[in-house]
């Protein structure tokens, strides 16, 4: 395996002061994956969990279903790439990069920004429900089980929990990329996220959400901030957004019924609102 960091020489500087020391870099490779000998994308991401990430970002490109559609998958490190060999889905290389602007059914939905991206995701109908403490734990979570963004500063962290019980976590320097790799893992490990909480690092775009969706998952909860086209599309597909979640503060952007507040702080909170 290809060592995830390196080391630079860099200058450091503080105020007027410079001083030559060593710096611990994050390293990105370019992956590039084959689906049945046809190339289809080259990654740029962290070198681990790679089989993980080519298995979800297949998925969520509509490539594969699931792990009945994979017969073979092999990491060639010496040329980084990922060679799978699966069940045929014919049109998809063409249908990847097809931008489509058509309008979509419902009283506000908003198009999807790919072909596929429609006829991959479907409406929410969880009716999964978690307390607010088991929220922040997730939030919080990462701050505390992050060692190579701690070293480096340079990477991306996510995870699926429930139940208070946190399943596995993935990370990489690409925000995309770690939603790839959850994606993968749970599918390698034949789990149904469907009562699950996804929690991540990265900020929320209408991208990293449609994957969240295509997961089949009720609650995305992250560390930064979601753009107006992820909250709208999640309140399309009824999934709980939780943005600038950190230590006992969240703001809830979606299908706050999923997060369980207690009616004491909801009465304080009306107050002030009210006042």
């Amino acid at each position: 395996m290809i060592d995830e960091t390196v080391e630079f020489s860099v200058i450091k500087v503080k105020g007027n002061c410079k001083s030559l020391t060593n710096d611990t870099i994050v390293r990105e490779v370019p992956v590039t994956i084959y689906f049945n000998g046809e190339e289809i994308a080259t990654v740029l991401c962290s070198p681990s969990q790679v089989r993980e990430m080519t298995v979800g970002f297949l998925a969520s490109e509509g490539f594969v279903r699931g792990m009945d559609d994979i017969y073979t998958i092999g990491h060639h490190c010496e040329e980084n790439s990922v060679r799978v060999e699966g069940r045929p889905h014919p049109g998809q290389v063409g249908r990847m990069s097809k931008r489509s602007m058509s309008s979509c059914c419902g009283k506000s939905r908003v198009s999807f920004n790919f072909e596929n991206d429609e006829s991959l995701v479907r409406v929410q109908e969880s009716t999964t429900r978690v307390s607010l403490e088991e929220a922040t734990f997730y939030a919080n979570y990462l701050e505390t089980n992050s060692p190579l963004f701690k070293e480096t500063g340079g990477t991306h962290n996510g995870g699926v929990g429930c139940g208070r019980e946190v399943l596995f976590s993935c990370y990489d320097l690409g925000r995309h990329n770690v939603l790839d790799k959850i994606f993968g893992r749970a599918l390698m490990q034949g789990l149904d996220l469907s009562n699950h909480v996804l929690f991540f690092s990265g900020r929320v775009s209408s991208e990293i959400l449609l994957k969240v969706a295509k997961m089949n998952i009720p609650i995305l909860i992250s560390r930064a901030a979601p753009t107006d086209m992820a909250i709208t599309l999640a309140e399309e597909l009824n999934i709980t957004v939780v943005g600038f979640a950190r230590g006992d503060r969240m703001n809830i952007y979606s299908c706050p019924e999923r997060i369980k507040i207690p009616p004491l702080i909801v009465r304080e909170v009306k107050a002030v609102v009210n006042g």
